[in-house]
């Protein structure tokens, strides 16, 4: 993990989390120095960002000065926890619960939270779709266009069947398809189309979308295609606007903003 800090109004590094360590025992860096890494929102003070010790779990029954960490499942001295809207989190899991607060995202064991702006509903969806179906058809038609050219100047396309032609580049635009998924959802849990209209993809627990998951979910969305788009009619009347491919597949999308 990557720190940087600033002496003097000077930003520096990335450091490692060894080397501000050290920065700190040499006296390069005191309490009041202005530290910061990815996932912070802001700049604090090292005193306030020092990696408390881990806490060592206790066993179940000891005592009314513990608590059961809300992230880890696990129980602690409440001396070593911090408390916040009636949950108790160890130091060890204090970072990670503040970054799933700020994603608006549900902790290990709990039904997913969706936010401050709750489950997307189904014209955002629905808009979302389509942007994503231009951008990849706009991509299935470059690369079906220079398919074409090459069969053609080869002369293959007069003798090919239109059914053998549609066989060729039907796993083209599959391809195109899962690879847009896969990368767009694994890295940002949202396709350009949902970027644009503020929706995220995720688990009912908050995490992201294994690779198997979203193969599974890309194909489990043409089921409602076969059910004459009751499939998708169905999230207007779920609470947590699950369409048929999240039912299946275990899914949430939420909004990101209003």
């Amino acid at each position: 993990m990557n720190w940087y800090y600033a002496v003097d109004q000077q930003r520096l590094g990335p450091v490692s989390e060894q080397e501000l360590a050290r920065l700190a025992a040499t006296g390069t860096i005191v309490a009041d120095t202005l530290v910061w890494r990815e996932g912070m929102s802001n700049w604090q003070r090292y005193a306030e960002v020092v990696p408390a010790p881990a806490a060592s779990p206790v066993t179940a029954g000891a005592g009314d000065d513990t608590e059961i960490c809300a992230v880890s499942g696990k129980r602690y001295p409440k001396r070593e926890m911090v408390q916040y809207e009636g949950k108790w989190i160890s130091a060890e899991h204090r970072d990670e619960f503040f970054q799933r607060l700020r994603e608006g995202v549900a902790l290990p064991g709990e039904n997913i939270v969706p936010g401050r702006f709750g489950y997307s509903g189904f014209w955002r969806r629905v808009l979302a779709r389509i942007i994503d179906g231009l951008i990849t058809g706009l991509v299935g038609g470059f690369i079906g266009g220079i398919v074409g050219g090459i069969l053609g100047a080869s002369g293959a396309m007069r003798t090919m069947s239109p059914f053998l032609f549609q066989a060729i580049i039907q796993p083209i635009g599959i391809g195109i398809g899962l690879s847009y998924e896969i990368i767009f959802v694994r890295k940002f849990d949202a396709t350009p189309g949902k970027m644009a209209l503020g929706i995220k993809l995720l688990r009912p627990d908050g995490s992201k979308l294994s690779v198997g998951r979203i193969v599974g979910r890309y194909f489990a969305n043409y089921l409602n295609v076969f059910t004459l788009l009751i499939g998708y009619i169905i999230l207007v009347f779920d609470d947590e606007r699950r369409a048929l491919h999240d039912r299946i597949c275990d899914t949430r999308v939420i909004k990101s903003r209003d």
